[in-house]
């Protein structure tokens, strides 16, 4: 069988590639050598976490409720309001397979304690993060961010594009501390390395996550009920519509390759597929990536929510009138507050029964961070923070990370996704699988824009 492009994995990047190519008139197969959707981005059950990392399910305790009642995410991440993904989901006519709740905080480790990120003015001047002159400051800046990124777009005292990070933050008289937390916990840039870069993109996402924090209230960041393993399958679903392909459970035991050394397909057992271009995640071509990072993960089941989070989010009242406990909340631990030399941020955040992926009464806690050893310790920070909500069971591992050598693949025909970061969010994953889709086809995507689905065969005049 011949098609325009072949899909390897069916991981969130991948699916939204597979999505995109075939509304564009490519025939495209997706493929994927294990029996389910999501290859990394899986959402599994508890029984299943246990066989990943070795354990006899056969131990789980009977406290810990039905199996079907857990949707655990291998690669945990929130989705911010009015981020790339939901920009793309909407573009994309996905959002009818999925149900949101929204995150009910979103916090920063500061001196020690967790405080509630201000994302307005508003919560600026009652913040406890800084003291009054500082309130006044930053409200001041959120002000300016939010007048120039508008439609009437109101220009600064300083060029955002001339005026690199560290000189718009010495403009606005920010102390060094408030700076930390509004380039970590609001622009989400992953390390310092932006301060020296022109400050427009970073004020940009800043203007992103405030927005974001005004579409729900609460928090900046939503979540899918039941578990990220809905969103690849979203797309999967959108690529079906539009004629695509597709394999599961099937092993890739070859890369075809023409004589000018150029791709050509790929061989499963005796069967063969044939396309001018192969697209996968990193698994499926270990010669053509490198790593160049490592991220710790760790999965905890946790007694109880993290007590200072579920405080300071908004009290919601169930079907029956009675106050739900939160349990859902975003942590980040900037290298300058984690206090051991790192230089990248360390990533916790938990859920639960509320977004239906625990049996009530149990939560779910996530970490992550880049890591240099496999000494789990590097994470410390965030484990004294898990462990004080009464850890029943916990997981740890350490993944390469890995980029692709496009010099060496993509003129093959082969184009390969960077791995999953430490974030907790999406928007590096979506970047990234929009870069790609540009390299591949040449063109421009334009997010704000939507894909109109085809009519329904015999219907398509009730369509007119």
């Amino acid at each position: 069988e011949k098609y325009d492009v072949i899909v390897l994995g069916t991981g969130l990047k991948e699916g939204i590639l597979s999505a995109l190519l075939s509304v564009h008139g490519k025939k495209v197969l997706h493929m994927d050598r294990n029996n389910y959707y999501g290859a990394e981005c899986a959402s599994v059950k508890l029984s299943q976490l246990y066989e990943m990392f070795g354990e006899d399910p056969k131990t789980i305790p009977e406290n810990m409720g039905r199996d079907c009642d857990w949707n655990i995410d291998m690669i945990p991440k929130f989705i911010l309001a009015a981020g790339d993904l939901m920009r793309m989901l909407r573009h994309a006519d996905c959002l009818m397979y999925l149900d949101f709740g929204r995150v009910a905080g979103h916090f920063v480790l500061h001196k020690d304690k967790i405080e509630r990120v201000p994302c307005t003015v508003k919560e600026a001047l009652s913040s406890k993060l800084m003291g009054l002159f500082e309130k006044k400051r930053m409200g001041d800046m959120l002000q300016a961010i939010g007048d120039f990124f508008n439609e009437e777009h109101k220009p600064m005292n300083i060029d955002p594009k001339k005026a690199t990070v560290a000189e718009f933050i010495k403009a606005y008289k920010l102390d060094a501390e408030t700076a930390d937390f509004i380039i970590h916990a609001m622009a989400l840039e992953q390390n310092d390395s932006c301060l020296n870069e022109p400050a427009y993109e970073t004020l940009h996402k800043i203007y992103i996550y405030t927005f974001s924090m005004s579409l729900y209230g609460a928090s900046a960041f939503i979540y899918p009920l039941y578990g990220l393993g809905d969103l690849p399958q979203a797309f999967s679903r959108l690529s079906a519509v539009w004629g695509g392909t597709y394999m599961l459970d099937k092993k890739i035991d070859e890369i075809l390759y023409d004589e000018q050394g150029k791709a050509k397909g790929i061989r499963s057992g005796t069967e063969c597929a044939y396309a001018p271009m192969i697209i996968g995640d990193p698994s499926y071509f270990p010669e053509y990536v490198k790593e160049v990072s490592k991220v710790g993960r760790g999965y905890t089941i946790l007694q109880n929510p993290i007590k200072q989070c579920a405080d300071s989010s908004e009290h919601e009242k169930d079907k029956d009138g009675k106050i739900t406990v939160q349990t859902s909340a975003q942590v980040i631990i900037t290298g300058v507050a984690a206090k051991n030399g790192r230089k990248n941020d360390i990533y916790l955040t938990t859920q639960g029964y509320n977004h239906r992926t625990t049996p009530k009464g149990l939560q779910l806690g996530f970490l992550s961070g880049e890591v240099t050893t496999n000494d789990e310790n590097e994470l410390q920070p965030g484990w004294k923070i898990l462990e004080g909500c009464g850890i029943l069971k916990k997981f740890y591992k350490v993944q390469p990370i890995y980029e692709p050598i496009i010099e060496k693949c993509e003129p093959k025909g082969i184009f390969v996704s960077k791995s999953y970061d430490a974030t907790s969010h999406f928007e590096t994953t979506v970047q990234d699988a929009i870069a790609m889709y540009e390299r591949i086809t040449g063109e421009k995507l334009d997010l704000d824009s939507k894909i109109v689905r085809p009519p329904i065969p015999g219907m398509e005049n009730e369509a007119q």
